[in-house]
């Protein structure tokens, strides 16, 4: 705790001497010739990229790569026991979920064939009807 603080007040004290420094430079262009004005404006370029690189490689450390998966969050943290536990009951409700699937197209295709069953014992047709290839053709007609 208190090392964090040590670094967010040096971190804050190093901003405010760039600010005063850049504040500095500022004020004085007026009196400099045009190729140290140039040399200047190129290094605050440089300065700017450097720092915007800096918090982007800051950015991407916060992101870890677990396998072929991301997640946000530093390496002590993904081994924590609510994500285990996620996992642990991922995998069993997934088992669940592709049963439930399964038991259910089955069941749809039982009733389907059953409600066949069904119309065939019921119908008036002799069985020979069922064999003949124009019937078969007048049946997917909708007839």
């Amino acid at each position: 705790m208190d090392t964090d603080n040590n670094k967010l007040r040096l971190t804050a004290a190093e901003a405010r001497f760039g600010y005063q420094v850049a504040a500095r430079l500022t004020e004085d262009t007026e009196h400099l010739p045009d190729d140290v004005v140039q040399r200047l404006k190129g290094i605050r370029h440089m300065v700017v990229d450097r720092a915007t690189a800096r918090r982007r490689a800051v950015a991407r450390s916060s992101v870890v790569t677990q396998g072929h998966a991301a997640v946000l969050g530093g390496p002590g943290e993904s081994s924590s026991w609510r994500l285990r536990l996620g996992l642990l009951l991922a995998i069993p409700t997934l088992l669940f979920g592709l049963y439930a699937l399964q038991h259910y197209q089955q069941e749809r295709f039982v009733r389907k064939i059953a409600d066949i069953d069904t119309a065939l014992l019921l119908d008036n047709l002799p069985p020979q009807a069922y064999v003949d290839p124009g019937f078969t053709s007048y049946l997917r007609q909708g007839g």
